[in-house]
């Protein structure tokens, strides 16, 4: 006797229910309103198992309505034959992306890692020819090249449809032959003895290149992103420079970064005019509130290349 679950005929042609309808009518507002949506937060909001919200990306996805990602969803829309659909993001929707932009060098080479946080730091880059920007995300490099000024290099390399990132060996080639002053690295996740995850293989190498050829390293990343579970270790706290994060980030992770004596510096994520909290008060270029672009001339102890 075969059994068959919603939306399934018995000759196993899928024809979404009345019931699976209405939730995608709410997963495609949520991506309408947010941009991207998470299997997890749907599943509390909708009142269903997350594999069912799974099956609901997967029906969208073939549809082409929605592009499934790393945990979740994002809209279907292609950065390379539709740029027009990538926004400069609004600083107050991307806390750490604007305090991160204090640590811009106003000259010199920059490379900025993939994802939605770089993305949104992309817009802040200075429009000035004194600034190089290197990155493998095919939207960083879209965004940032509406600036006239700026020189922008995209890595090249197998694209994850993903985040619309890119990797492989002509990546990592690319960052073997190429000097970074400041690198802005992501990831999907930190294990609990402070290793720093990435997606996959792929990605990890691209990461741990960019780290490799860089003088300083700033991590930044939201709260979700620290407390998520990626495959691939590709670096530790220690090796950071700086870690970028938002106000919601666990004290256990903070006390990570203190140990690895790395200085944090914590957004707000409300909408509000208290000036960031700093973790280390001991850098002078952190306590003022009017700096846009840091100098990054003097390494601080914590990032030591052999």
């Amino acid at each position: 006797m075969s059994r068959t679950t919603e939306g399934e005929t018995a000759a196993g042609a899928t024809t979404p229910g009345r019931q699976a309808l209405a939730r995608h009518e709410q997963i495609l507002s949520a991506l309408d309103l947010a941009g991207r949506v998470e299997v997890g937060e749907l599943s509390e909001s909708l009142g269903v198992a997350e594999e069912t919200i799974r099956r609901d990306l997967r029906v969208l996805e073939e549809a082409g309505q929605l592009r499934r990602a790393h945990g979740g969803a994002i809209a279907a829309a292609d950065p390379v034959t539709d740029p027009t659909f990538i926004t400069d993001p609004e600083p107050s929707a991307h806390p750490v992306a604007t305090l991160a932009a204090r640590l811009l060098p106003a000259t010199g080479v920059i490379f900025l890692d993939s994802g939605p946080i770089a993305e949104a730091l992309a817009a802040l880059v200075p429009d000035d020819a004194a600034v190089q920007l290197v990155t493998p995300s095919i939207p960083v490099a879209l965004i940032a090249s509406r600036n006239s000024a700026l020189v922008v290099y995209n890595l090249g390399g197998t694209v994850d449809p993903a985040d619309d990132s890119q990797s492989g060996q002509w990546a990592r080639e690319s960052l073997e032959h190429i000097r970074i002053d400041v690198a802005f690295i992501t990831v999907t996740g930190l294990t609990s003895d402070g290793h720093l995850l990435a997606a996959n293989p792929k990605a990890a190498i691209v990461k741990s290149a960019a780290i490799a050829a860089a003088e300083r390293v700033v991590l930044i990343a939201d709260h979700d992103r620290l407390a998520s579970v990626g495959l691939v270790k590709f670096a530790r706290l220690a090796d950071l420079d700086h870690l970028v994060v938002d106000d919601r980030t666990s004290e256990a992770v903070l006390a990570l970064a203190a140990d690895a004596g790395v200085p944090v510096l914590i957004a707000p994520t409300l909408e509000q005019t208290v000036e960031p909290h700093q973790h280390e008060p001991n850098d002078p270029h952190l306590t003022d509130p009017n700096a846009t672009n840091l100098s990054l001339e003097n390494p601080s102890p914590a990032h030591q290349k052999a």
